[in-house]
């Protein structure tokens, strides 16, 4: 099985969360990352950041479009006089997935579920209901956060989007963690704490702390 990972909104920490679950089990099991979409790559790139941290323990898949402009993938796309067609999308997950059936896939989104792919409104959530995943909620634990997960829930439910628990992060908040589980009926499965230093060493560091009990690494079996 593979994960998708997504999150409340952007900057919320999917990519510094996929850094530490590849970190914590990638060891023993082949996982390969993967964001299909990405923008904002003439500043920076999260597949570069994964490569860095990570590179040795997993193979890191190109993406199916890179672009640019840091803003929204419709608005990126149309910048630069593209369109992104989620078909192409599809058919490069069920090439990568049978590739190698002892291969698992983290996959990571971009920005939050209801984030426009293109301009007739094709969105984010709809490219995940075609690829048939869990997700993976990453959710920021500071002021917010109930509302924005709730939220995000509630969207993910609405399509019948099959939620793998909630990951937090940042500074712990106790009770942020129980009204979102309480609230929301979902598992918040870990905590991600501010990383000081996003290196392999810091991010080795939170890894050891993470997911202690397993519960992840079902989807990587």
């Amino acid at each position: 099985m593979s994960l998708i990972v997504t999150g409340t909104g952007t900057e919320v920490g999917k990519t510094i969360a996929c850094a530490v679950i590849l970190t914590r089990h990638a060891r023993r099991r082949r996982i390969a990352y993967w964001k299909p979409i990405a923008t904002g790559s003439s500043e920076s790139s999260d597949a570069r950041i994964i490569r860095g941290i990570v590179g040795k323990n997993v193979e890191i898949l190109s993406e199916v479009y890179s672009l640019g402009p840091p803003v929204s993938p419709h608005l990126a796309a149309r910048l630069e006089r593209r369109r992104i067609e989620p078909e192409r999308v599809v058919d490069a997950f069920v090439t990568h997935a049978l590739a190698d059936d002892r291969r698992n896939l983290l996959i990571e989104g971009i920005g939050g579920l209801l984030v426009p792919l293109t301009d007739d409104g094709y969105l984010l959530a709809s490219l995940f209901e075609e690829l048939h995943l869990p997700l993976l909620i990453v959710a920021s634990s500071r002021l917010g956060t109930i509302n924005h997960t709730l939220l995000t829930l509630e969207a993910a439910r609405s399509r019948r989007l099959e939620i793998a628990g909630v990951i937090l992060s940042g500074p712990p908040n106790a009770e942020n963690r129980r009204a979102i589980e309480r609230f929301g009926s979902v598992d918040v499965l870990a905590e991600v704490p501010v990383i000081r230093s996003i290196t392999q060493q810091g991010i080795t560091r939170a890894a050891r702390l993470f997911d202690r009990k397993g519960r992840l690494k079902q989807y990587f079996e």
